[in-house]
């Protein structure tokens, strides 16, 4: 499930979405080659975005339910990523209305991603959620006197986050006009989740709530393998307890306390996000040794990761330092594979 407020924040910084709503008031002016133009940038630039959630979503849920057994905190989820109308500014709101059937404050399925609760129900990107267990949600308003807000959307993404807390839930979808019951029985994943952040930084972090990756991070991720090892290293950190959210709340995975890897911030904590990353994109079905090879996408795009660096969480050691400390790992990872060993470090 998603949470608006950092994202819509970068995309606001980001032009994706206009800060106020003023000129949903007045009449459109005439189209021009200009106008015409520039929609269709418009149109690239959301298309562009969309297809890196879809990406993310993708590798996210593998991991998100090929660890629930680790995660400190987990919940049931669909698996699901969300968007509605009322996101969006103006102009970008008719492009996303006409392309995705999206209305107002009524959450649209942006992504079922494969194996998910979402897509075995059979919910697809464009299906627009109306109703949650005979109870219709809000269609609202994108825009007050106040100028834009998202208030509504927020009260019916935690609607169906009350939803999914029961065995199953039924909803009712629009597609291409037509209505239909759809049942949606969730799954136990990791309760962390994860949002592309519209930004042209290399970044990525995990909170204790959500992971957020940078779009321009995600770009250079040359195949799934690599962006699992991106993805799975933020994962780890929440795994490892590195940040906590009070209110991120679940049942402690039973093979939590196997870990051998120290919980809560040290200084070896990058490291040991980089080793446990292994460990947990391999539980979910991805290869470690091709995700290695992000470390090298990575210092290409960014030189200056080559050298070690300090954060909050602890050293960050140099690029080459980091390849040569997880050739052992991904050796363990495909000895425990070999031997049906658990992948548990």
């Amino acid at each position: 499930m998603m949470r608006l407020s950092r994202r819509l924040r970068a995309m606001v910084a980001a032009g994706l979405i206009a800060a106020g709503l003023a000129a949903c008031s007045h009449p459109a002016p005439p189209r021009t080659d200009a106008g015409r133009v520039a929609e269709a940038d418009a149109e690239a630039r959301l298309t562009a975005l969309v297809a890196k959630d879809q990406r993310v979503a993708a590798v996210s849920w593998r991991l998100a339910v090929g660890n629930a057994d680790l995660c400190p905190a987990t919940r049931l989820k669909a698996g699901w990523t969300l968007h509605a109308a009322s996101q969006y500014g103006s102009e970008l709101r008719r492009i996303a209305e006409r392309t995705y059937g999206l209305q107002g404050d009524l959450p649209g399925i942006l992504s079922a991603p494969v194996a998910s609760p979402a897509e075995r129900a059979g919910l697809r990107q464009g299906d627009v959620i109306v109703a949650v267990n005979g109870r219709p949600l809000s269609t609202g308003t994108a825009a007050t006197a106040r100028g834009q807000t998202y208030d509504g959307l927020q009260a019916n993404i935690d609607r169906l986050d009350r939803a999914a807390r029961s065995d199953s839930m039924v909803l009712t979808v629009r597609r291409d006009g037509m209505e239909r019951s759809v049942t949606v029985p969730p799954q136990r994943a990791c309760a962390y989740d994860t949002q592309v952040e519209v930004r042209d930084d290399l970044r990525a972090l995990s909170d204790g709530r959500t992971i957020f990756v940078s779009a321009r991070l995600v770009d250079i991720a040359q195949d799934d393998d690599q962006l699992a090892f991106l993805l799975a290293h933020e994962l780890a950190h929440a795994v490892l307890e590195h940040a906590t959210v009070p209110d991120v709340q679940g049942g402690r995975g039973e093979a939590n306390a196997q870990l051998s890897l120290r919980r809560g911030l040290s200084s070896s904590s990058e490291s040991d996000a980089d080793i446990l990353g292994l460990y947990l994109l391999a539980r979910a079905g991805f290869d470690p040794g091709r995700a290695v090879h992000f470390l090298s996408t990575y210092e290409a795009a960014a030189p200056g990761a080559r050298y070690p660096q300090i954060n909050l969480r602890g050293v960050y050691r140099s690029i080459p330092e980091r390849r040569r400390a997880l050739e052992p790992v991904v050796a363990e990872i495909a000895r425990r594979q070999a031997a049906r060993e658990p992948l548990i470090p």
